[in-house]
């Protein structure tokens, strides 16, 4: 990444001490004009559509999880005119919000298991998670750091003191940040770049690490899917299912804790006998 390198000086953290990663500005202006170039094209070539499928759909619906029945009709509509064309369409929105952090990936996750076969959802839906949030990363080590330290000081230091300790075990920390509950996406996002945290693990970790819970929402979306345009009412099936995801999920953002526990124990056993040899 001869684009992306580490800023050296007294003004900045050493690599032991949690120091920021620091991307040109310039490329990464350049990427965000490629992007948002990108959606409005292709926003700008949207094919006719008859009916009134997508009367009263707005963009900012996406925000809105009450507004998922309509936006399914009006973005099935517009498949069955040009089925490309939303998939490029859904790819490229995805990706821009979650550069942008806003909070409409819940939605968007929904949409795409309604709109698509599972393993495609999770195809596109993990490629716009990696892709937007490794954006969200770049545009924020480029431009966000004084608004970041500013306004989420506190919970900037606790993740730079715990990336600071597992600083061997990167991609590891990086699994566990996109399974545990108690860090929101969108934070990781913002804030890896500010404490240190590379790009490479950070991305494969935003890849692979966000498969479990894209999978959660697609099957909701295909089971809303089979419900039917007039009926959304999710069963008691449908719940326990829901619930025993959720209790799965649980235990697997113990594994990298797990695993990053055992390297530490075997390293600290490599260490003692090193001494005493």
């Amino acid at each position: 990444y001869s684009w992306i390198r580490r800023r050296r000086g007294p003004r900045h953290r050493s690599m032991e001490g949690g120091e920021p990663v620091y991307v040109r500005k310039r490329l990464a202006f350049a990427g965000l004009v490629v992007l948002l170039g990108t959606f409005f094209a292709l926003l700008h070539s949207a094919p006719d559509i008859s009916g009134t499928a997508c009367d009263g759909v707005q963009l900012w619906h996406l925000v809105d999880k009450e507004r998922i029945p309509a936006l399914w009709m009006c973005a099935k509509a517009y498949q069955n005119a040009n089925w490309w064309y939303v998939t490029y369409m859904f790819l490229v929105t995805y990706v821009c919000i979650k550069a942008f952090a806003i909070p409409a990936g819940f939605t968007f996750c929904i949409l795409g298991g309604a709109l698509y076969p599972l393993p495609l959802a999770q195809l596109l839906t993990g490629l716009g998670e990696a892709i937007g949030s490794s954006s969200c990363y770049l545009l924020s080590g480029a431009f966000a750091r004084p608004v970041v330290e500013r306004f989420l000081a506190s919970k900037l230091e606790v993740l730079r003191s715990r990336a600071v300790l597992e600083r061997e075990h990167m991609l590891l920390f990086n699994f566990w940040l996109r399974l545990t509950p108690f860090l929101p996406n969108w934070f990781c996002n913002v804030a890896c770049p500010l404490v240190g945290v590379p790009l490479r693990p950070f991305f494969l970790a935003s890849l692979f690490g966000t498969q479990g819970s894209l999978l959660f929402l697609s099957l909701t979306g295909a089971t809303l899917r089979d419900l039917g345009e007039n009926s959304f009412e999710l069963g008691s099936s449908f719940k326990r299912r829901a619930l025993m995801l959720g209790g799965l999920m649980a235990v697997l953002q113990c594994i990298p804790l797990l695993f990053i526990r055992a390297r530490k124990r075997r390293d600290a056993a490599g260490k003692l006998n090193d001494k005493q040899a």
